[in-house]
């Protein structure tokens, strides 16, 4: 039996990457294990932020490709039920939805949020960019939860709405922003990544004044990855999950991302994994375990700042100045589609899908763009909605992951 899922294992304190400048590459060669009895914030802060980040990279990774099924990025050519209801929309609860979604980002949260707990109260709390990485990430990881999940839970606290997370991101990426601007130079990838995940955060909550002000902030060259490892002995966990699951022909490429974009490079050649028998066209953007993944650019900065000032204020000039530009990049012709603003969002979204492909964005994009029809970001008509199934089957409408029992079942609070 194929299965989609693979392995996903991470410890509080086995570090990978560290914040850089350029195109933030994060790298570290020897994590070591902390004694809890003698941490110190000043000598152990390194260590702590990089597991944290590393629980975060984890967890993103997991989510983004899950939740590119939910999205229609990605069809599933695994043949088992769980993974071909999920792709369906059609959500039970003792499916994967734990161990997919909320497990690795509650990881994700409790870990840098413990991190930045724990730095906060250092002698050099003000300027320790260990810090500024752990709010940064926590931020990050409290974005994709609510972008992902229908609700959260912090901690086995309450119940927490879309909103409620998002706030808590917002705070947390402020925090970031200010500790990385005052440590001076050596700050500005976090706070140019914090600038970024911040603009997310107040779009899809709805603040649109606040997101296009923020977005405007970050640099049209900035560019910040969750970094992967190509290493034998970590490529199973902390691999380019995307290439790991096309080698096994279980993502397949959906039809709309099949159209010559130079954005969307796909793989016809290649034999799959699937027993439909059915064409398998894979993606071919990543094509190796240590490919890294965008988490954040100016590139997306100025579609949040566009798509803020249509929802803000129906200004469509930055938005159509960006198709523009994007559809040159794309190889495609000039738009010639309507100017109002349904229509323009629309077109928006639907070059954001092809920039952001396989990056995480899409269900984001979609669940805050209701009117939006979903053909036109990229998503094949009802009746070829996912492909081990030909097509056929219920196909459900749920663009959210619940709660999974594992979590109401252990806290109180539910």
């Amino acid at each position: 039996m194929t299965t989609l899922s693979r392995w996903m294992r991470a410890t509080v304190l086995t570090g990978v990457a560290v914040i850089g400048l350029a195109s933030c590459s994060m790298n570290v060669d020897n994590p070591s294990v902390i004694d809890a009895g003698k941490f110190n914030p000043n000598n152990d802060g390194t260590t702590l932020a990089l597991s944290a980040q590393t629980n975060f990279y984890i967890a993103f990774q997991s989510v983004a490709m899950f939740g590119g099924l939910i999205s229609e990025e990605v069809w599933t050519g695994a043949v088992r039920l769980q993974t071909n209801r999920l792709a369906a929309r059609n959500f039970v609860g003792t499916d994967d939805i734990n161990a997919d979604f909320f497990a690795p980002l509650s990881l994700a949260i409790a870990s840098n949020e413990n991190a930045v707990s724990v730095l906060a109260k250092g002698a050099n709390a003000s300027t320790d960019l260990n810090l500024a990485t752990a709010a940064m990430n926590l931020g990050f990881s409290l974005d994709v939860m609510a972008e992902t999940m229908c609700s959260g839970v912090i901690q086995g606290g309450p119940e927490l709405t879309d909103t409620q997370l998002l706030d808590t991101a917002v705070t947390a990426f402020t925090q970031a922003i200010t500790v990385a601007t005052a440590a001076g130079p050596a700050g500005a990838a976090i706070v140019n990544a914090s600038n970024v995940g911040l603009a997310r955060a107040y779009l899809q909550m709805g603040d649109f004044a606040n997101a296009a002000a923020t977005a405007a902030l970050v640099p049209p060259d900035f560019v910040i990855n969750v970094v992967t490892s190509a290493n034998v002995s970590t490529q199973g966990v902390l691999g380019n999950t995307y290439h790991f699951n096309s080698l096994q022909g279980q993502i397949i490429a959906p039809q709309l991302y099949r159209i010559g974009d130079p954005r969307m490079p796909i793989d016809s050649t290649t034999p799959c994994a699937t027993l439909n028998q059915l064409p398998c066209v894979i993606q071919a953007k990543y094509t190796s375990y240590g490919d890294p993944i965008r988490l954040g650019s100016g590139l997306e900065a100025q579609y949040i700042q566009a798509e803020a000032e249509l929802h803000g204020s129906g200004a469509t000039s930055n938005a159509l100045a960006l198709i523009a530009a994007r559809r040159a990049a794309g190889a495609e012709p000039a738009y010639s589609g309507g100017t109002d603003t349904l229509s323009v969002i629309s077109e928006l979204l639907n070059q954001r899908a092809r920039d952001f492909w396989m990056e995480g964005k899409k269900l984001g994009d979609i669940r805050r763009n209701p009117s939006v029809p979903l053909t036109a970001v990229l998503a094949d008509p009802a009746g070829a909605p996912f492909y081990t199934t030909s097509g056929g089957g219920t196909f459900g409408t749920n663009l959210c992951a619940p709660i999974p029992p594992e979590e109401t079942n252990a806290n109180p609070n539910f």
